[in-house]
């Protein structure tokens, strides 16, 4: 029973001092020190997480800019996040803001608006299923419903693929709307709030 314990509890979180638990998704810095996920989502904001090809490496892994910091510079940026925040809030003034970086069309039926899939990253606060949200293009502003939000994922053993919602910093595979004379284009801004 013990040794199931061990692999459970990492210990507390160096930063807020919380039970780091391996069933989320903490994080390894540089320097051999753990944080709890509670800690890499408030710093999100400013070291957004995302999934590519490592150098001369063909599999899609995380990219995390977390684990190439040392606990000493998370301790700074941690204090840096909130007002980092709050610029993000002023310049859009909205409580959470995604932005476009590609998109994808499907057929919904003969007389039926098609699905849009518009991938990309959440800039910053939390999107969910159902959400109504405004979509920025060229100017003009769109109100729309989320379908449907799946996050980027790297291995189907990676507990980001149980969640279905958008959080800031973190990359999303699609978020789905499907409604009539809805244009969406890689540019845009999808916002809440």
């Amino acid at each position: 029973m013990a040794k199931n314990k061990a692999k459970l509890d990492h210990g507390p979180c160096p930063v807020c001092g919380r039970a780091i638990i391996t069933l989320l998704t903490n994080v390894k810095l540089a320097d051999e020190a753990e944080i709890c996920c509670d800690c890499a989502a408030k710093l999100r904001v400013m070291y957004p997480l995302a999934y590519g090809k490592k150098k001369g490496k063909k599999k899609i892994e995380r990219l995390d800019p977390l684990e190439a910091m040392t606990l000493d510079e998370v301790r700074a940026a941690m204090e840096k996040a909130p007002g980092q925040l709050e610029d993000l809030r002023a310049k859009y003034g909205r409580n959470a803001v995604f932005a476009v970086e590609d998109i994808s069309m499907y057929s919904h039926g003969w007389f039926m608006p098609p699905y849009i899939s518009a991938k990309g990253k959440d800039v910053f606060g939390f999107f969910d299923i159902g959400d109504e949200v405004e979509i920025l293009h060229a100017g003009a502003s769109v109100k729309a419903k989320i379908l449907d939000i799946e996050r980027e994922i790297a291995t189907e053993k990676d507990a980001d693929a149980w969640i279905r919602r958008g959080e800031g910093g973190y990359p999303i595979k699609r978020m789905v709307f499907s409604q009539k004379d809805l244009i969406i284009s890689p540019g845009d801004l999808i916002v809440k709030g």
